[in-house]
């Protein structure tokens, strides 16, 4: 789903909420035989992509363990625009009133001249969500985040660990962090970021 900005640039890549339904549609086709105990995925990152990974495979039945860079997160970022397939990940996860209750209604959209201010078009919503069955929903990034981390349990998050590499092999994978500990799942989700490793 684009996550777009308040300002109305586009942004092409995909709604971590999105990505994470899609990843554990994708496990689940491949997963024939499970074990016995529910598969461990360790989740790098707990930013929105991160958090919404762990919460999509919980509640799809796999153990989750997630790893933050940072010591604490603190609120950053602007509003931003989660669009209706995003809104239905987040309904899927049972989210979707809470972040009804952050949001605002998005009824229009605008593009102005960056220079001038001067509105280039303005559009309804109302064909959109005729179509989809859902409306955008612009939220305050930080507000998201809090709702996300609420709803994993923040105190369940490991923060202050940095990967330093990973390794793989045929019966899973080990996370290195630089602090010297290290972390075993099944699988591992990479959702920490540009410069992830």
């Amino acid at each position: 789903c684009p996550v777009q900005a308040q300002q109305g640039l586009p942004n092409r890549r995909k709604c971590g909420a999105q990505a994470a339904t899609e990843l554990v549609q994708k496990l689940q086709s491949l997963i024939i035989n499970r074990k016995e105990t529910a598969m461990k995925a360790i989740v790098i990152g707990g930013g929105i992509g991160g958090m919404c990974a762990a919460l999509a495979l919980e509640k799809s039945g796999y153990q989750t363990e997630v790893y933050e860079a940072v010591s604490v997160i603190k609120p950053v970022g602007a509003a931003i625009s989660i669009w209706p397939n995003g809104v239905k990940c987040l309904n899927y996860l049972g989210l979707g009133e809470q972040l009804r209750a952050l949001g605002g209604n998005m009824a229009m959209m605008a593009y102005h001249d960056f220079r001038q201010g001067e509105v280039l078009t303005r559009f309804s919503m109302q064909p959109l969500v005729e179509s989809v069955g859902e409306r955008p929903c612009p939220v305050a990034r930080a507000d998201l985040q809090a709702m996300l981390l609420n709803r994993y349990g923040a105190q369940r998050v490991h923060f202050g660990k940095r990967v330093s590499h990973i390794e793989q092999d045929a019966s899973g994978v080990t996370a290195w962090f630089t602090d010297g500990s290290d972390a075993r799942g099944d699988f591992l989700i990479a959702a920490d970021g540009t410069h992830s490793v």
